[in-house]
């Protein structure tokens, strides 16, 4: 008998762009407050805290992934240090409830109105904090742009076709 195939369908950040991005923010990781929106697999969230982040919240709209991230908490005893949203990411920061050394946002590509959602989260950001925002590299959708403050400084990275905009927020 045949099971099912009930593998989940998602294009999840690539391996190699997670630990490159992993070794850009590394010295902020031990005991940082992190959020992984749009997360998916919540892949990248679980290698925040298996690198010391103190904790991480998962804001996923879809229940299945929500479930999925839950599980794999659970198997990596590290469910006291995450919490998970089961919401949109618009919901999320506008609820503006907590404050991110670390935010990663990876929403779907090709979704241009959760695109534009990467300027709140800046909000979102503590006092040195870095915001992660991966994109398509070369796409028409608009990315996210920092105040015009000295409070922030850009840098994008590039990794074949995906792009990842930093935000560093000045301490």
């Amino acid at each position: 008998m045949t099971l099912p195939d009930r593998r989940i369908k998602f294009r999840p950040t690539q391996q190699r762009v997670r630990q490159a991005l992993v070794e850009i923010v590394k010295d902020r990781i031990p005991g940082a407050i992190a959020a992984d929106v749009c997360a998916g697999s919540g892949a990248f969230g679980m290698e925040l805290l298996s690198r010391g982040a103190q904790t991480v919240h998962f804001i996923e709209h879809d229940r299945l992934y929500g479930q999925t991230i839950a599980g794999y908490a659970k198997s990596l005893g590290v469910e006291e240090r995450c919490r998970i949203f089961i919401e949109d990411a618009r919901r999320f920061i506008e609820r503006r409830e907590y404050s991110y050394d670390i935010i990663f946002y990876d929403p779907p590509y090709g979704d241009e109105s959760l695109c534009r959602e990467a300027a709140g989260l800046l909000a979102l950001l503590s006092s040195g904090g870095v915001l992660l925002y991966e994109h398509v590299n070369g796409s028409d959708f608009p990315h996210c742009s920092a105040p015009q403050s000295p409070e922030f400084r850009m840098e994008t990275r590039r990794y074949g076709d995906t792009a990842i905009d930093l935000f560093f927020r000045s301490r």
